[in-house]
């Protein structure tokens, strides 16, 4: 059982000062530690308005939202009705040859190698209807073949999307709708980025439903709306027994194996990683003026989602802040626990910032391995090797842990700014190169 606590004055103060500061109009969190929850509101529910957020205004978290395609997949296969490892075209059968003997579990880890759909130029529209999202999309070539590499692309939860409704006999958002209603979770529901506001100002409240997207083939990528006391509940369900099978949790938050035996760190859903030896996940979303961070840590019981309502620009202070908040809340849950460490590689730290804060100059692919060559082979503007300069040098750059193995290493660094404190991890091979780089 888990009783409401509220934040003490000071945390929410602080919470509330720093919204202000990333010129956040309106941001909600909520907050699950073993035996208690805490929600946590404050600004407005859009720029320029004066309705206060509460726990009930609803919020678009765009990506972070492939978590929950990822769940309806995973109750799929607890069921017995589909079989991770078989090839994407055994249950869906108007996919191209090069798509079809992707592995499903595949397209979950974003190992498949399929291409970005939203690769397309600004002035396209995507189509809604799954006949003609293949005809537009389904001849752009693949990146390379599965798990020799990991690119984040949009197209495996699509076609996840396609997958769950094929599977359930019935749209998407029903599907979907079913898992939080089993659990349930009031406040959260399938819905675009507009319906979303629409929703704020015509004060639909949390029975509030959105009918174009409930009729939508072309989904699963990000189009979840959740109110925060929605998103406590759901966090709560991830927590426990009550929505995926102990098997299922782990699976989705294994990192997936490469076939040059270092591990992709990405789930199903989630950037996993770990803290301490204890498993983590993470994921953003930003999309059209929405932005959330979720931070999950199943051995801790603990976990946050942060929203709110402005984006693009806002992923870095959202992200901080999720990290702030569930810290506070849970002490030594998140990376700002941890302590700078000795680096035993400082040239390897050195050349690691430089090719990660590269302020659009070229990558030196000397520096890679081969799982991030396939990203940059691929040319994609939309998905490539990060790039974390924001126009202002940090002011430390701090080994804070490192974990190694056999065939790879990961180390995790402290960046820290005058306003806010990041995370990357970065993964090197025996020859130091980088095969992997995330920001938390």
């Amino acid at each position: 059982m888990h009783e409401q606590s509220p934040l003490p004055a000071a945390l929410a103060a602080t919470l509330t000062d720093k919204a202000r500061e990333f010129g956040i109009p309106g941001l909600a969190i909520g907050l699950v530690a073993p035996g208690r929850h805490s929600v946590f509101t404050t600004g407005v529910e859009a720029p320029g308005s004066e309705r206060p957020v509460t726990a009930d205004t609803w919020f678009s978290v765009a990506s972070l939202g492939k978590h929950v395609t990822a769940c309806a997949v995973l109750d799929l296969a607890q069921a017995g009705a589909l079989d991770l490892e078989a090839p994407i075209g055994r249950y869906l059968a108007d996919l191209p040859a090069a798509w079809s003997q992707r592995p499903v579990l595949s397209l979950l880890r974003h190992t498949s190698g399929l291409p970005e759909y939203l690769a397309y130029t600004e002035s396209e529209t995507v189509p809604e209807r799954r006949g003609d999202f293949m005809r537009t999309y389904g001849s752009m070539a693949t990146a390379f073949e599965p798990d020799q590499g990991w690119i984040y692309t949009n197209t495996n939860y699509i076609l996840l999307g396609f997958l769950i409704a094929e599977l359930a006999g019935r749209p998407y958002a029903a599907a979907v709708q079913s898992l939080f209603d089993r659990v349930g979770c009031v406040g959260a529901t399938v819905a675009s980025p507009q319906w979303t506001r629409d929703a704020n100002v015509q004060g639909l409240g949390i029975t509030g439903r959105d009918g174009a997207s409930a009729r939508r083939e072309v989904i699963g990528d990000g189009d979840i709306s959740f109110t925060a006391q929605g998103a406590l509940v759901w966090l709560q369900a991830l927590l426990g027994p009550r929505l995926l099978s102990t098997a299922s949790m782990t699976t989705m938050l294994s990192p997936a194996p490469l076939r040059t035996s270092r591990p992709s760190p990405y789930g199903c859903g989630w950037f996993v990683d770990s803290l301490r030896g204890a498993a983590i996940g993470h994921h953003a979303g930003h999309y059209d003026g929405w932005t959330a961070m979720a931070v999950l840590v199943p051995a801790q019981g603990c976990g946050v989602v942060a929203m709110c309502n402005l984006a693009p620009g806002n992923t870095r202070a959202v992200r901080y802040l999720a990290q702030f908040a569930l810290e506070s809340f849970a002490p030594g849950s998140t990376p700002l626990s941890l302590r700078p460490i000795p680096d035993d590689s400082p040239a390897l730290t050195a050349r690691i910032k430089t090719q990660l804060f590269r302020n659009g100059t070229a990558l030196d692919q000397d520096c890679f391995a081969d799982e991030l060559l396939h990203v940059v082979a691929h040319g994609s503007a939309v998905r490539n090797v990060i790039d974390l300069w924001t126009g202002v040098e940090p002011l430390a750059f701090d080994l804070v842990e490192q974990q190694r193995h056999a065939t790879h290493s990961l180390r995790r660094y402290r960046i820290r700014y005058l306003e806010r404190v990041e995370h990357l991890l970065v993964g090197t091979t025996p020859q130091d190169k980088i095969y992997w780089a995330w920001p938390l």
